[in-house]
Formats: structure tokens, sequence, C-alpha cells
């Protein structure tokens, strides 16, 4: 999910085209920030809090980290990482070492060395779905979506961490 974000901002900033913010009120958008010409790129969903317009930004030099969590309770609660790999030895160091592990079989890298998907961060720290996410908040992440489903037993949450970091 993280990768097809990225790839999408790139193709968007490789033609050089704008994205519209679309609303669910009819008021017009903040000046400056839609056809001013920058390039600028901005989510196209409507925004549910000040917190995600702040993101939507003015530059066109930020990118965004993200970290997509699933949590499902499947013996007990499990806990499960989406994300670049130094960005989530950033966060949870203590995975370090289970994360380089590079064995063929590993599934949560399998396609690419630089991200991770679906790392089972309860199976290698004692931490549960509230300290991960507490951890993620305090690296200056933000809740910017959540999805869950299920039927009895099988229930499952996910959330969608993002925090701006700014291209030097």
């Amino acid at each position: 999910m993280c990768r097809q974000l990225e790839q999408m901002k790139k193709e968007r900033i490789k033609n050089g085209s704008t994205t519209m913010m679309t609303t669910s009120s009819p008021s017009p958008p903040p000046s400056g920030q839609l056809g001013s010409g920058r390039g600028i790129t901005a989510c196209t969903t409507a925004p549910c809090n000040r917190d995600s317009e702040k993101m939507r930004g003015n530059d066109a030099n930020c990118s965004y980290e993200c970290v997509a969590l699933h949590v499902s309770p499947d013996l007990g609660e499990r806990v499960m990482l989406s994300g670049g790999r130094a960005l989530l030895d950033e966060v949870f160091p203590e995975t370090t070492q289970a994360v380089i592990d590079a064995r063929s079989g590993v599934a949560w890298h399998q396609q690419d060395a630089r991200h991770v998907i679906r790392f089972p961060l309860n199976g290698y720290c004692k931490l549960n779905s509230v300290q991960a996410i507490t951890r993620l908040l305090n690296a200056g992440f933000r809740v910017v979506a959540s999805n869950g489903g299920g039927v009895e037993g099988q229930q499952f949450s996910e959330y969608l961490f993002v925090r701006q970091s700014v291209n030097t």
C-alpha cells in the first residue's frame, strides 16, 4: 500500500499535473492551495479534520512516510507492520535483527529488501497493538485512515499512519 502511494506520487510529479482536492462542503478551498501552478499534489478524499488539511501542505518539496498497522485477534492478538525498513527500524529498534534476516523464505520482504510487508511485530517483541500505536504517535505519525472487517472471531483492523518528511 505504501509503495503504491509513493509510485502514484512519483507519476504525478513526473507528469507535472496538479490534483484537485474534493471536499464534502461547498465552501471554496483556502487561497494559495489550488491553482497556483506550483505542481501541488494532494489527496482526493474529503478532509476529516484540520490535521488532514495541514498534511496536504503548501510545499511541493514535502514527502510523506507511511506505516500500515494490521491488528487481528488470531491467537490472542496479532500485530503486523508494513512500511519502509529503515522507518520501522527507527520506531521499533528491537526488531532490527529480525527484519535484517534475509532468508529467501521470509514472507515480509520477498519483493523488495527496502520495504517490509506485514512483519509480525509481536512475534519478535512483547508489544501489543496499543503500545505499537503509541510508539507510532510518539514518533510523529498521525492516523489518516483506518479500516476494519471480518466475521465471528476473525475481525481485523488496519490503520495507516503518515508523517511528513522534508526532502533535503
